[in-house]
């Protein structure tokens, strides 16, 4: 059961993809699924709801701790997240990476 905490589904063939494998997305890079090989990426949407909530948060607390505008909380706020998010892409589903 805890082992399966861990795995995500690959979207196309359905086949587990485990955390030792998706690791390569806190270098922001494609996953790669080993069973039909395509290009995989943290689900778009998930990205942007988690962005926005955990920037948000952040920049309120800083404002609140500090007397900076809450702009600028803002911007320290997503400068601070961008080492944070990947790692927190780790935790949710994949979608495929479509090439334009």
């Amino acid at each position: 059961m805890f082992k399966q905490l861990w795995q995500r589904q690959c979207p196309c063939c359905k086949k587990p993809v485990n955390l030792s494998d998706r690791l390569c997305l806190l270098q922001r890079e494609l996953v790669t699924c080993k069973y039909c090989a395509k290009p995989l990426q943290p689900n778009f949407k998930t990205m942007l709801f988690n962005a926005f909530w955990l920037s948000m948060s952040a920049s309120w607390v800083i404002k609140l701790n500090t007397q900076l505008t809450y702009e600028w909380a803002l911007i320290v706020a997503l400068f601070c997240l961008a080492s944070i998010l990947p790692a927190l892409d780790l935790l949710f589903g994949l979608e495929e990476h479509k090439f334009n």
